[in-house]
């Protein structure tokens, strides 16, 4: 009988449910990463929702960081309707991009699922079609040590996911101020002048780092755009 390992946290998703109905053994383990382990594969699962909001804010690339550091191979699954989040989005070119960096930098197989019962049907065609390990019918092992490079990675790959942010200015910003929380939180004249961007760029990212988030309760604050 096949046997999947799944986070506790993923017990409410109806995913495990879904597993069992389809005679697949399921063990409980509290994982530091990953919602589901089978053989030697790690998967991630997210809703459609928390996947775009990850991929902008680049909690995805962390994620993916600390996933590769403990696991070869990685999954990501993404349950719901990605299509319509991509037609209300207000730049699809830079979810795009976010996404083509989480798979071709990161090395997160990313697969799509309208719903729980077909995610538990990719992971129970994963744990039987996959190439395992032979003799593995534990937990995944950690399989490589990370790479020294990944960190400055996923910094890079968090800034270049911004809208208006290639590689080249997000090495410029990161070069300028030495952290991801210093970027954030620079003024536009640090951003223009401190960092040489110019008044024009700096502004059109500060007022992208400064917009309200859509249901928000807090308002943003103004200070920083009204600075010269």
């Amino acid at each position: 009988m096949l046997r999947i390992i799944a986070d506790e946290r993923e017990k409410p998703s109806g995913v495990p449910e879904a597993l069992r109905s389809l005679g697949v053994s399921v063990e409980y383990r509290l994982l530091d990463v990953a919602d589901y382990l089978v053989g030697a594969y790690a998967i991630e699962r997210k809703s459609v929702r928390d996947f775009v909001s990850s991929l902008y804010s680049g909690r995805l690339f962390d994620q993916a960081h600390r996933l590769g550091e403990a696991y070869e191979t990685i999954f990501l699954i993404v349950e719901g309707d990605l299509w319509e989040e991509i037609r209300g989005s207000r730049n699809p070119r830079s979810l795009w991009g976010a996404l083509i960096s989480s798979v071709l930098d990161f090395g997160l197989n990313t697969f799509f699922a309208p719903d729980e019962k077909q995610t538990a049907q990719f992971l129970v065609t994963l744990g039987r079609g996959g190439r395992h390990r032979r003799g593995s019918s534990g937990p995944p092992l950690i399989v490589r040590k990370p790479r020294t490079n990944d960190l400055k990675r996923v910094q890079l790959s968090v800034l270049s996911s911004l809208p208006g942010v290639g590689p080249r200015m997000a090495e410029e910003l990161l070069g300028h101020f030495g952290s991801l929380r210093r970027v954030f939180a620079a003024s536009l004249t640090e951003i223009s002048v401190g960092a040489g961007l110019g008044k024009a760029r700096a502004l059109s990212l500060v007022r992208l780092l400064d917009a309200g988030y859509k249901g928000s309760k807090t308002v943003p604050s103004q200070a920083s755009l009204s600075q010269e």
